[in-house]
């Protein structure tokens, strides 16, 4: 059953003589790579793209890229920010395990005309407990937490709001194993970007480490519209796959106002 109430801000001083405990350790040793990293200021860009200040930060710690779901560096998840302009933090991509191809269905059904090739759908939006409109196809979705049935649905509703689907779901397991699994420990990077003679740099400023609470927080914040689904469906625009549906990942993504509220702040000294 999900406990309410469970929105105590915990902030853990970890003294010098626990640093060695099992549990914690790798947070000091990645604040002491973390802090080589800061004193080097300004740092070539070693990606492209809107990831690129992670995949440089990834490099600096000789990490390896891979698209394998679990922690970037050994147990902890690394977040990089670089813009106070982000509203959202994401927390990981989840598919709907309701029924297989259940993103093809989606867009199938719900996708609204691509603004370069209007004879492709897309379905770009995100959704929150809060019914909300897609102005582009004039329907209303909404997350609904189903305690009875264990699963997270997306309740989509006509222009009258009647409900006119909610086959699509992902199971409470699927997600509680997702969340524990990847961030169980989290640190969130702060980071500066610029460009010099033309070039991409970033410049690593600060770092605050979290502890997951619970799967119950996770959910309560779903309920509290604190946390939200994106979809990210479009169309490959060329190459041999030119028209083929291409999913950008569905993301549950948390306000970073919120944070402290899915995860213990974690302070070293």
């Amino acid at each position: 059953n999900l406990i309410k109430g469970n929105y105590t801000k915990t902030k853990y001083i970890i003294s010098s003589n626990k640093r060695k405990d099992d549990i914690l350790k790798t947070f000091f040793e990645l604040n002491k790579k973390f802090n080589k990293i800061k004193n080097n200021g300004w740092i070539l860009s070693q990606g492209n793209g809107n990831g690129a200040g992670g995949i440089t930060f990834e490099k600096l710690l000789n990490i390896q890229t891979n698209n394998f779901e679990i922690p970037d560096f050994k147990d902890i998840e690394l977040k990089v920010k670089y813009s106070n302009k982000e509203k959202y933090i994401s927390l990981f991509n989840a598919t709907p395990d309701s029924f297989l191809y259940e993103i093809k269905r989606i867009n199938d059904e719900y996708g609204y005309s691509d603004k370069d090739f209007p004879n492709y759908n897309i379905f770009q939006t995100s959704v929150y407990s809060k019914l909300k409109i897609n102005k582009f196809n004039n329907l209303y979705f909404k997350l609904y937490i189903n305690y009875k049935e264990n699963v997270i649905e997306l309740n989509v509703y006509d222009s009258n709001l009647n409900l006119i689907d909610n086959k699509t779901s992902w199971s409470f397991n699927m997600l509680k194993e997702k969340l524990e699994r990847k961030l169980n420990k989290i640190a969130i990077i702060y980071a500066e970007k610029t460009i010099i003679n033309g070039k991409l740099y970033f410049k690593y400023n600060t770092i605050k480490y979290y502890k997951l609470k619970s799967f119950n927080n996770f959910l309560e914040l779903i309920n509290r519209n604190k946390i939200r689904v994106c979809f990210s469906i479009g169309i490959y625009k060329s190459g041999k796959k030119f028209g083929q549906l291409y999913d950008h990942g569905t993301k549950f993504c948390i306000n970073k106002y919120e944070i402290e509220k899915l995860f213990k702040a974690i302070s070293i000294d």
